[in-house]
């Protein structure tokens, strides 16, 4: 197929649906035998399904073509905003045109010799991105995309491995994990087989952790939420992209860390419309964070038709400190008397607290070879100094 030069000068000026329309109009006219199929699916990502080895893209210059380039883990990446490729897939040569529109979204128009090649290839990468790990994507700055690192960390993620109070882990395993396997009771009792989940405490407690763990284990899609803002697309716009496609892949978990400053007074009613509104949310859970439940607004944790279950992740008390502390740190070879010093020094400490408290003992227990005194010397240092014995008052000695 010809390429015209002037491909996407003269739509993306264009409002959306007249810019589809126009390049539309132009592809046709330059290849009249070729059939046509165009999408603006989010699940339709032919650059990660080539990333991960599905197809070969080969870009083509007779179009000018607009790139961006954005730092990311420390190396450029580029991706096209408005761009021209050859398809190599399956035996198959097809054309793949992209073009950015105005709320930033992406039309995707995709050229080749039969209609059913066309579909054939769309249908493959769709499933590919909402399949298995591919199921799990993150919603940023208005693009779903993949990230290998969050999918990595999700796979090694298991409820069994993290320390956690045991009223915490049974609400996780029959009031979360349940949740998917329940959508006949919910019909059969007249409810919206929907859910919403507050997870709240202070920091480094294994908010983010259970959320992982639940992720790995759920039989549901995910989207992963780290912005409401993109390009030219207003939270509203991103928030609405966000529940049409849990609703595409239900079951879905929509994860929304710290939720307190994700979704804002801007955004709040949009937000609160889209939990609320007329449009199902069957098998969706929304699961959000926040270190501050007493600063959420009341709209979004009183209410029990948007979050209905609140699970705090509190510090860990005495009882849970000193199991988590008691092998790393071989407290059961420490005296009765050290190790209850230990435990009730540590009092107030997260978990993540804890982690460094163990980290930086061992490291200088390595170096003193003394496990009491490296004890003695990380806990001073972290501001938690022996208490002070009372001093005995003197007898006063008498005259006889």
């Amino acid at each position: 197929m010809k390429i015209p030069s002037t491909l996407f000068s003269a739509s993306l000026c264009l409002p959306d649906n007249a810019m589809a329309f126009e390049l539309s109009k132009e592809i046709r006219a330059a290849a009249p035998d070729q059939a046509v199929l165009e999408t603006e699916d989010y699940s339709f990502d032919p650059i990660g399904f080539a990333d991960a080895g599905g197809c070969e893209l080969v870009v083509r210059d007779e179009a000018y073509g607009h790139w961006k380039a954005e730092w990311t883990d420390n190396q450029i990446e580029t991706s096209p905003r408005n761009a021209v490729f050859d398809v190599l897939w399956q035996g198959r040569r097809l054309t793949l045109i992209v073009a950015q529109n105005q709320e930033c979204g992406r039309n995707w128009i995709i050229v080749g010799p039969r209609i059913v090649d066309c579909e054939k290839f769309f249908a493959a990468v769709c499933r590919w991105n909402t399949c298995g790990d591919a199921a799990i994507t993150v919603f940023d700055e208005g693009y779903f995309e993949r990230d290998e690192e969050l999918l990595e960390e999700i796979r090694q993620s298991s409820l069994s491995d993290l320390a956690l109070e045991p009223g915490i882990r049974r609400a996780l395993e029959e009031d979360v994990l349940a949740f998917f396997d329940q959508r006949e009771m919910y019909a059969s009792s007249g409810l919206s087989w929907k859910r919403g989940v507050i997870f709240y405490g202070p920091p480094g407690n294994g908010k983010t952790q259970t959320i992982r763990a639940i992720v790995s284990q759920a039989r549901a899609s995910c989207i992963y939420v780290r912005s409401l803002w993109g390009y030219r697309l207003p939270p509203e716009g991103a928030i609405k992209r966000i529940y049409q496609r849990a609703r595409e892949t239900a079951p879905c978990i929509v994860v929304l860390e710290d939720i307190d400053t994700l979704v804002r007074e801007n955004s709040r009613s949009y937000f609160l419309n889209e939990l609320d509104g007329v449009r199902s949310l069957d098998g969706v859970m929304t699961i959000a964070t926040t270190n501050h439940l007493d600063k959420l607004d009341i709209a979004l944790k009183e209410r029990p038709s948007r979050f209905d279950l609140k699970i705090e992740f509190p510090n860990p008390e005495a009882e849970m400190r000193a199991a988590y502390l008691g092998e790393p740190l071989c407290l059961t070879k420490l005296s009765s008397e050290l190790a209850t010093d230990v435990v009730r020094r540590t009092d107030g400490m997260s978990f993540a607290g804890l982690q460094e408290f163990v980290r930086a003992t061992t490291a200088k227990h390595l170096r003193v070879l003394d496990l009491g005194r490296a004890l003695e010397e990380t806990l001073t240092a972290m501001g938690r100094p022996k208490a002070e014995k009372p001093k005995k008052k003197k007898k006063k000695s008498g005259s006889k």
